[in-house]
């Protein structure tokens, strides 16, 4: 209850800081609360960097105080009717809501990459109030990007102790600020487009990450995974530009800080923001053409100051954290390592010759077909194929020119074109990263192309929804002939891009040429409608709440409340809970600061990590050799030695020709300073091998060891309080 109530406090902190900023910098409401959270990513970052996350926290936490005294002295003066427009008042709610509903339901982490890095990494900042770099222990993804886990611990500053609902809540309450900036330009009585528009960004990371029906519970707005808030955050910054009437400074802060945000939300994240930061400014240049200011700067000067920003600062924070992943770690950003141990720059030039033709490698070329392939024929949304994901985007801009003024129509061309490019770079980009760094087994079946694939596709239908929503909110212009042409050839240019690259694949069949068809008829017939009708607009809200009811029947199709997050059953964590106790028991046996050997012979190396996760920070595992058996043929690598061994000592237990005998064993127990052994699962080669070490001789009585003697001497004593079960 007091966790669920510190974190509240934090919440109204967030939403005190919001209100201010919407008053006096004269920014939508709705987007203000973007404006916060991204700011306040960006701040723990950086003070995480220079180790002074407890003083980040201190000013941050004054920072609200004040923001919450300011408002009160000046309650009278603040346009209240102006904050708590439909935008806001959606992200007051629906983050209230989830957490709330979190605080009372607690639910824990239950997925591998929670427990490998995104779970602990949290649990490890929030212990020991340090960036995770600086207390790196066994974890193995040290080196990711820090923004999300620094906005989780901005929610957990004022706890007592680690609570894994937090890091989900958090996760939610910044999606909900990113559809409240999307809905920012609806005003108090344009909740007929806010709702409809509201409800369907709600429900893209279902729609665009599922596409079957499951026995088990999803884990979407309930998953610690940076996927989903990466895909929705490439689409923030696009969102609160596009959305926003006039570009003043306050937009464009918040555009710039939504873009840099994105860049540290996950190492993929860096190259969407780029696209992000691209499509915003080639607008800004062109096309925009009312005042953009930049401090004293006014025209042209201060809109390429405003470009500069935007590629400026997020490439400061991908360098700057290569710095101090350099100093911290003693580890290059640049080495991307993977199956062909290249440097970022060599993967990209190597890419790009092979790409156009030069020394393509048969690696190369199937990689490349298949995933062409997989955009036209492999479902990963509940759209099922991405070609229709894509179909469907590029239908929301056609109607969204089809509604716009003359301003509205320009940008909305122009985003079609240049969006549909850059998921060609984005898509070339993952072609890449298979080719060069995914070992083979893992390229040759495209292992998690949907993870890789859909975010992209979240931020684009997202912004597509924004300029749908704000063609609507707007005044039809008439259609100039000229304009018309050029624009329409723009609009429809993707699709044939698509029927060239659908060719050229040499897999697409009747239902994949349909589909392109059909797309390029609705858009022509839109491109036919803005020229006869200019009364199209009036239909645009009925429009608009159609899509949001399909969009919720498929939802509710393949998506059963029980199986959700909305009603999802307490079984579903009764595994884990015990898991949980078991391990708090063994706890208790032992002393704070123990380092404990791990032995699970059946684990596939899962286990370990969440054993790993339940003794934090008072008992520290041992990587046990990856908690993957201890066969005859298993030997130690660089990966499962403690990052604590001299150069020397590493050198000689990662030895190849080191035989792990129960000397070597015990060799290792020693210099890496385990004082006891667990044994959660063992099988008879195990017991025939190093059952002479134990001084019970592994009756099975015990599971619980305490390590005594050294060298030759060293044997296992089981404790007498702890029995297996």
């Amino acid at each position: 209850m007091i966790e669920g109530l510190l974190f509240l406090l934090t919440f109204f902190g967030v939403a005190a800081m919001a209100v201010l900023c919407a008053d006096r910098l004269r920014i939508p409401s709705g987007a203000a609360p973007l404006l916060v959270l991204c700011g306040t990513i960006l701040w723990y970052s950086l003070a995480g960097c220079f180790d002074l996350l407890i003083p980040a926290g201190v000013i941050w936490c004054a920072g609200a105080l004040a923001a919450a005294a300011v408002l009160l002295v000046l309650r009278r003066k603040i346009y209240w009717r102006e904050i708590f427009g439909p935008g806001f008042v959606l992200f007051l709610v629906a983050s209230l809501v989830v957490s709330v509903y979190f605080a009372v339901r607690q639910p824990i982490f239950m997925d591998w990459d929670e427990f490998s890095f995104w779970g602990i990494a949290a649990k490890v900042v929030k212990s020991t109030n340090r960036l995770y770099t600086l207390e790196p222990g066994s974890m193995v993804g040290v080196t990711y990007v820090p923004g999300l886990i620094m906005l989780d611990y901005a929610f957990q500053f004022l706890g007592f102790t680690f609570v894994p609902w937090k890091v989900f809540a958090a996760y939610d309450i910044l999606m909900f600020s990113v559809f409240a900036a999307g809905v920012s330009f609806c005003r108090r009585r344009e909740w007929h487009l806010a709702v409809p528009l509201a409800v369907t960004m709600g429900l893209l990371p279902y729609l665009l990450t599922l596409y079957y029906r499951d026995v088990y519970v999803r884990p979407i707005y309930m998953s610690a995974y940076a996927d989903i808030p990466m895909g929705i955050l490439f689409g923030a910054g696009i969102a609160v530009y596009f959305a926003a009437e006039k570009k003043t400074p306050a937009v464009l802060l918040c555009t710039l800080f939504a873009v840099t945000a994105e860049s540290i939300a996950k190492d993929m994240g860096f190259a969407l923001c780029l696209i992000a930061a691209a499509l915003v400014c080639f607008d800004l240049l062109f096309l925009e053409q009312g005042e953009v200011r930049l401090s004293r700067l006014r025209g042209i000067p201060a809109k390429l100051g405003w470009c500069a920003l935007m590629a400026g600062l997020p490439a400061a924070a991908f360098f700057g954290w290569a710095a101090h992943l350099s100093s911290a770690l003693s580890v290059s950003r640049f080495d991307l390592g993977g199956s062909s141990q290249m440097g970022m720059v060599e993967m990209v030039t190597t890419g790009v010759t092979e790409l156009v033709g030069f020394n393509r490698s048969e690696k190369f070329t199937q990689v490349a077909s298949d995933m062409l392939d997989a955009f036209y024929n492999v479902n990963i949304t509940m759209f099922t194929s991405g070609l229709v994901v894509a179909v469907i985007v590029l239908t929301l801009l056609a109607a969204a020119w089809l509604c716009g003024d003359d301003r509205q129509r320009a940008a909305t061309a122009w985003f079609s074109l240049l969006s549909s490019l850059g998921f060609v770079a984005f898509y070339v980009f993952n072609i890449f990263t298979y080719v060069y760094i995914f070992k083979e087994a893992e390229s040759s079946t495209l292992s998690n192309y949907n993870r890789y694939i859909y975010p992209y596709y979240i931020g684009w239908m997202l912004a597509a929804l924004v300029l749908l929503g704000k063609s609507a909110a707007g005044r039809a212009g008439t259609l100039r002939r000229r304009a018309a042409l050029w624009q329409g050839g723009l609009l429809l240019a993707p699709y044939l891009l698509m029927a060239v690259f659908l060719a050229l694949s040499g897999s697409g069949g009747r239902t994949q040429w349909l589909v392109l068809l059909a797309g390029a008829v609705l858009t022509a017939a839109a491109l036919a409608a803005g020229g006869l009708f200019s009364w199209a607009r009036c239909l645009a809200p009925l429009g608009i709440t159609a899509f949001a009811v399909l969009c919720c029947l498929r939802v509710a199709a393949l998506v059963q409340p029980q199986l959700s997050v909305l009603d999802y059953p307490d079984s579903y964590f009764a595994g884990r809970k015990e898991a949980i106790q078991q391990a708090q028991q063994i706890a208790d046996q032992l002393e704070e600061g123990d380092r404990l050997f791990y032995i699970n012979t059946e684990d596939d190396g899962g286990d370990w990590f969440k054993r790993y996760y339940d003794f934090y920070p008072g008992i520290l595992l041992d990587y046990s050799l990856g908690g993957t058996g201890f066969d005859e043929s298993y030997r130690f690598n660089s990966v499962s030695i403690p990052r604590f061994f001299t150069q020397e000592q590493a050198a000689y237990f990662i030895d190849e020709d080191k035989d792990l005998t129960p000397e070597f064993f015990c060799e290792y127990l020693e210099a890496s300073g385990c004082d006891a052994i667990w044994l959660e699962e063992v099988d008879d080669d195990f017991r025939a091998r190093y059952g002479a070490l134990f001084t019970d001789g592994l009756s099975g009585q015990y599971s619980l060891y305490r390590i005594e003697g050294t060298a030759e001497e060293m044997r296992f004593v089981p404790v007498e309080e702890v029995s297996a079960e």
